[in-house]
């Protein structure tokens, strides 16, 4: 039977979500290793961060590997030492070495990639623990203020330690999810299949991070006009925004996490703008009242998105 447009995109986000034979697998892989962990020390905390924790997942396609992401809080950090403490390298042997300690994660090879440890399982899934220490100081070594302290975690980076706000970008997402009715995190998701289909060198992060400003404003924008929301509109408004605001630094407010454009030199920067012109281009095209039919509409959306967009018929 035939898709309209509004069908297809309704298919499309149920598709996206994680089936339930899978996250019973994920469930059953980072209980494990978490229990693990805390097993091995009472005062060792760990929990979900990543796109886990900001339930903004999709569904893997065959060939990809999906990635669990752990922070392992070891500790606390109440002041900074001018000469001795704990170092990254410390803090990376430590959990390598509690996993280890574990004789069938050990014989899968935990892996240390700075600035986490790895195990990689036969199913294609993928845990990667960041050792981390919550901030109680408030500032950098360089004096630069991390306040308030109590919040955000001190992580392993480039061999020197990074502030990270995992749980305060992770509450950003869901208020900003709750402020457009529910529309922001389905549109994410969306959003990342097509970059794992079209642009894959963007960081999921700095794509939520870009998406949460785009669609709160314009679904607020809609509202107070009292004019209709739909995920085709929403999608092509954020790829002719995002080609514009990807050359643009972009943080969460108030975030102590860095910049989520940070890992982007200004030519990669610029080569993904014109990516995400071209998608613009093609969203208006399905867009535009009587420009496409159902069909070629359907079409063209499913080449953006990849094989989780239901085809026509």
């Amino acid at each position: 039977m035939a898709l309209t447009v509004a069908q297809a995109f309704n298919e499309f986000k149920s598709r996206l979500e994680l089936d339930e034979s899978f996250q019973e697998k994920v469930t059953t892989h980072h209980n494990a290793i978490r229990g693990w962990i805390e097993s091995y020390d009472s005062n060792i905390k760990t929990q979900l961060i990543g796109s886990l924790q900001r339930k903004t997942r999709i569904q893997p396609r065959s060939e990809d590997t999906f990635d669990i992401d752990i922070l392992v809080t070891l500790g606390n950090f109440c002041r900074w030492l001018p000469t001795g403490g704990i170092s990254p390298a410390d803090a990376l042997n430590k959990t390598e070495g509690i996993i280890s300690g574990h004789e069938t994660y050990n014989k899968m090879g935990p892996e240390t990639d700075n600035p986490v440890i790895t195990i990689k399982y036969a199913d294609k899934v993928k845990i990667e623990l960041v050792p981390a220490y919550l901030d109680q100081i408030g500032k950098a070594p360089d004096g630069t203020s991390t306040l308030p302290a109590g919040r955000g975690y001190w992580i392993p980076k480039r061999n020197k330690w990074v502030i990270t706000d995992y749980n305060y970008d992770a509450d950003y997402i869901s208020r900003k999810n709750g402020e457009t009715g529910g529309y922001l995190i389905p549109t994410i998701k969306m959003l990342k299949s097509a970059k794992r289909n079209q642009f894959p060198q963007m960081e999921s992060y700095h794509l939520e991070v870009l998406a949460a400003d785009i669609i709160t404003q314009k679904i607020e924008y809609l509202k107070d006009r009292g004019l209709q929301i739909s995920y085709p509109y929403l999608v092509y408004y954020f790829f002719c925004i995002a080609s514009v605001q990807i050359l643009q630094s972009i943080k969460i407010p108030s975030s102590k996490s860095s910049n989520a454009d940070e890992y982007l030199a200004d030519y990669e920067k610029s080569e993904l703008k014109e990516g995400l012109e071209h998608i613009c281009e093609i969203c208006y095209e399905c867009v535009l009242p009587g420009k496409l039919s159902e069909k070629e509409a359907i079409g063209k959306w499913r080449e953006l998105f990849g094989e989780p967009f239901p085809p026509y018929g």
